[in-house]
């Protein structure tokens, strides 16, 4: 039977920490058709010694989090010294420019080097915050000699108040190359010294939650400020939302966007191909990962030796799994609201029951449009006759879901029965 703490994990907004619930964690790389995390992670360790500038894209719920915290353990097991930062957490995501991104890294290096308790001597950085204080009317807090206190009030100030957001934004973006950006590389470049006489090889940055962003931040950020963002003296992978990845018609579209930095997409997982053809192996791993989260202290491979324990039979988990098309988000809350109704053992009617009520949920945010757009990308042959930022939208709304193969992406919708 499972536990409470495992039904926890059943929540869709629940992230899996893999240094301590490792238990949890299915690999679905085999079914992704690339495995990400090796390409990131390979991208750094040959060049452990030259920062690294890395971009990784996907819808919203298709694994990079997780991913990221894979490849953060993984990094982690090699030796180098790996922070995760969500940025929504300390920024404004729908009105951030490149100061407060730039401001965010600084501090949580800063964060690192601070922690240790050892005197700073920088040129540069006290000069910066000095500067921002000034010109936000702010006066340096009494009794506090280290610089993260400083700067985290500044972020908090900034956060609070848009007019002085977009006013220092005005003001510093164009010193960028000046105070700033030194202070950025001076801070990096003291923490990376620092780890490397510990044995250290390096300091990784995982910038997460960017895929929020819209197409002019975007532009701003990892067009022309992408260059200010390959000045920190550590490897860096931020993520992007998917309505920046090229559409097939667009040429030179990476060299003129991201100055020739290409994005990694991570690709949503597929159950079947655009005919209906079901891929055994897919279905085989997103049952093992329904499993995992109730039964996580069972062997993997023993995992389905106990479906009846959680479900009546295999059928029924297996019509859950179809449901979700593979988006693992709305796996889970297809789970969780089965489990808001019953314990386990899950009963088909349960399941059934919990479809229709989502199907009807959805089917009440539909406007005449929506309902006209989604058939057309399901029909397959006037999909690309909806606009490609419409379609991202109702992926968001968890209306529509995306999948890619040789022949490019084609869609599914959770409105039809599965």
């Amino acid at each position: 039977m499972p536990v409470i703490e495992s039904l926890v994990a059943c929540n869709p907004s629940y992230s899996i920490c893999l240094n301590k619930e490792e238990y949890y964690y299915i690999d679905l790389a085999a079914i992704r058709g690339e495995d990400i995390v090796k390409k990131l992670r390979r991208t750094i360790a040959l060049s452990s010694n030259k920062p690294t500038y890395q971009l990784i894209s996907g819808h919203i719920g298709s694994g990079k989090t997780t991913e990221l915290f894979k490849l953060k353990a993984s990094l982690e097991q090699q030796g180098f010294a790996v922070i995760y930062c969500a940025a929504d957490e300390y920024l404004q995501i729908n009105d951030v420019g490149l100061t407060e991104l730039w401001l965010m890294i600084l501090s949580i290096i800063l964060q690192q080097v601070e922690k240790k308790g050892e005197s700073l001597s920088l040129a540069y950085l006290p000069n910066a915050i000095a500067e921002i204080e000034q010109w936000l009317r702010m006066s340096p807090p009494i009794g506090i000699s280290t610089y993260l206190p400083r700067l985290q009030r500044i972020l908090q100030a900034l956060q609070a108040n848009e007019q002085q957001r977009r006013q220092l934004r005005h003001h510093l973006e164009s010193r960028l190359k000046n105070s700033l950006l030194a202070a950025g590389e001076e801070v990096t470049a003291v923490e990376v010294d620092r780890l490397k006489q510990m044995g250290k090889k390096g300091l990784v940055i995982l910038v997460d939650n960017l895929d929020r962003l819209n197409l002019e931040q975007v532009d701003n950020l990892f067009g022309e400020g992408g260059k200010y963002l390959r000045q920190f003296q550590c490897h860096a992978i931020y993520t992007l939302p998917l309505l920046a990845m090229p559409d097939e018609s667009e040429s030179n579209y990476f060299q003129q966007r991201f100055k020739g930095t290409a994005p990694i997409l991570l690709p949503n997982l597929t159950i079947g191909d655009r005919h209906g053809v079901v891929n055994s192996e897919s279905l085989n791993l997103l049952r093992q990962l329904v499993m995992a989260r109730l039964l996580p202290s069972t062997a993997k491979e023993k995992l389905l030796d106990r479906v009846h324990e959680i479900f009546d039979q295999l059928a029924t988990l297996d019509r859950l799994i179809m449901a979700s098309q593979g988006h693992l988000p709305y796996l889970l809350s297809l789970l969780y609201g089965c489990l808001q109704m019953q314990d386990p053992p899950i009963h088909l009617e349960v399941l059934n029951q919990v479809l229709e009520t989502d199907r009807e949920m959805r089917l009440s945010t539909l406007n005449k449009r929506d309902r006209q757009m989604i058939e057309q990308c399901v029909a397959g042959n006037d999909a690309l006759k909806v606009d490609r930022a419409d379609a991202i939208n109702l992926c968001r709304r968890l209306l529509l879901f995306e999948h890619r193969d040789s022949q490019g992406y084609w869609y599914s919708s959770p409105l039809q029965n599965p």
